[in-house]
């Protein structure tokens, strides 16, 4: 018989302990009389635990052409998992099984859909001991349109965000709970976009999980979990990267000493097409999507420590490794618009607290490189600093560079920016210091593509907007 994880039990013991104290039963008593009541409860949990077989998802990982794939994760005595699917108005199922391994601790599975055919829409089901699990909503997902030497570049958008905090009172700090506004989940859900990029500390990891295997899967698991964002990963595409707080403890950098297990299990809880290079580990990689390409960075891995002086070589952010093969995808690309993702903010010069700019001898090498090799359309998109808003930065006789940061998505906003109060570099109006997201939609003519920028409070209500011209982000031809 399995026993009921950790975290189960914990909840039981500690609520069960709550109810007693103001009832005002006291411990000496309660651990006499109550041991059977306990025992009750314990085996109550294990038979829910035996019976549970969906943890969380499904979640839509990468979707391409003539693949997708699929992520969930399911309970310690599964046995079968098996995805079902066909094109929507069709009669005849494929079934997609899952060949891996089961009954671990933590069973978080992808299964991988192919062959599929490109633009085309699909619906599913997901069948767990051949038993088909409901869901309130619709399992289903388009492929990619096959545009390219064919049709003019599709619109589509995308949702930004980062700091997704689940509360856990057992092994939170004490006081006021940190999370809040979960429904921000639904509200993203319910806002048209096409996927869902995750900037960083999309789960937090607590000083009682950050030193051990156990604790890093037990606060992804943890998190994934979570009732109000189950819609939201079955209905958009999601990519993600990581920042500090699902890396390691607050402000790791590449010396942590777990970081090796933190990144296997980042990679089995996010479904991104890769992650590294053969030989440079990391969360980094890129994907396109229509006209626009993604370059997603690992600001962790390779972070070399904070204080160092500025002007320091040792002092990395990316790492050689990684920032030439950045300089690189960026050389080879041909897309219009060309976003990095990152955890942190890039360019803010007034942040002194994690920042890219604050490395200087990586920043000035990547941007040089931006300005000299005459990348167009770069514009970078980041995270973990508790507020919205977007920084811009012209280098001399180029276009203007902006950075796009989204947060936080369900952590406690920072009230009070105090000296980037009135941050010139700040797009006037764009200041948020509330639970939010943002929509970056790319729209028009061929000739005549534009970003928009909107920014949408917890309950989905927008609260700025911003126009951004292609050629405002382009060089002259």
């Amino acid at each position: 018989m399995p026993c009921a994880s950790e975290w189960q039990m914990n909840a039981i013991i500690a609520y069960a302990r709550k109810v007693f104290g103001i009832l005002g039963i006291q411990s000496a008593y309660m651990n006499r009389s109550v041991a059977f009541i306990f025992l009750v409860l314990i085996a109550s949990l294990v038979s829910a635990q035996q019976s549970q077989k969906l943890v969380a998802g499904p979640m839509l990982g990468y979707v391409e052409y003539r693949e997708v794939l699929i992520w969930l994760e399911v309970g310690t005595s599964v046995n079968e998992v098996e995805v079902s699917y066909r094109q929507k108005g069709t009669k005849e199922w494929t079934e997609a099984e899952y060949q891996g391994q089961l009954h671990r601790q933590f069973n978080p599975i992808k299964i991988a859909l192919a062959p599929l055919e490109p633009g085309t829409e699909y619906e599913y089901e997901i069948w767990i001991d051949e038993k088909k699990q409901a869901f309130p909503y619709p399992l289903q997902f388009k492929t990619r349109e096959l545009w390219e030497y064919r049709k003019p570049q599709p619109d589509f958008s995308f949702i930004v965000g980062s700091c997704a905090y689940v509360n856990d009172s057992l092994y939170d700090r004490p006081g006021q709970a940190y999370g809040r506004a979960y429904h921000i989940f639904e509200s993203i859900a319910n806002t048209p976009a096409d996927m869902m990029l995750w900037i960083g500390d999309n789960t937090y990891l607590r000083e009682v999980d950050y030193r051990s295997p156990y604790g890093i899967w037990y606060r992804n698991s943890h998190t994934r979990r979570l009732p109000q964002m189950q819609h939201l990963l079955a209905s958009k595409i999601n990519y993600a990267v990581w920042d500090d707080h699902d890396y390691g403890p607050n402000d790791a950098d590449g010396s942590y000493e777990l970081k090796d297990t933190s990144l296997e299990i980042f990679k089995a809880y996010w479904g991104n097409k890769s992650y590294g290079t053969s030989h440079t580990p990391g969360v980094f990689g890129r994907f396109t999507w229509s006209d626009a390409e993604f370059f997603l960075l690992d600001d962790r891995y390779y972070r070399g420590a904070q204080k160092l002086p500025n002007n320091d070589t040792s002092r990395t952010f990316l790492g050689r490794a990684q920032l030439d093969w950045l300089k690189t995808a960026l050389a080879s690309s041909w897309a219009p618009f060309k976003f990095i993702v990152c955890g942190n903010q890039v360019i803010n010069a007034l942040n002194s607290f994690e920042c890219y700019r604050n490395y200087g001898v990586e920043y000035t090498e990547l941007m040089d490189f931006i300005v000299k090799q005459k990348i167009s359309g770069v514009v970078f998109l980041s995270g973990d600093r508790h507020l919205t808003e977007i920084e811009q930065w012209q280098p001399d006789g180029f276009y203007t560079i902006y950075d796009i940061t989204s947060s936080p998505l369900t952590s406690g906003p920072y009230t009070n920016p105090e000296k980037e109060l009135n941050n010139p570099g700040r797009v006037a109006g764009t200041l948020l210091t509330e639970n939010n997201y943002v929509r970056i939609s790319i729209t028009g003519e061929p000739t005549n593509r534009k970003l928009t920028v909107e920014a949408f409070d917890a309950n989905g209500q927008k609260k700025w907007e911003q126009v951004i011209p292609q050629s405002a982000i382009s060089l002259p031809k």
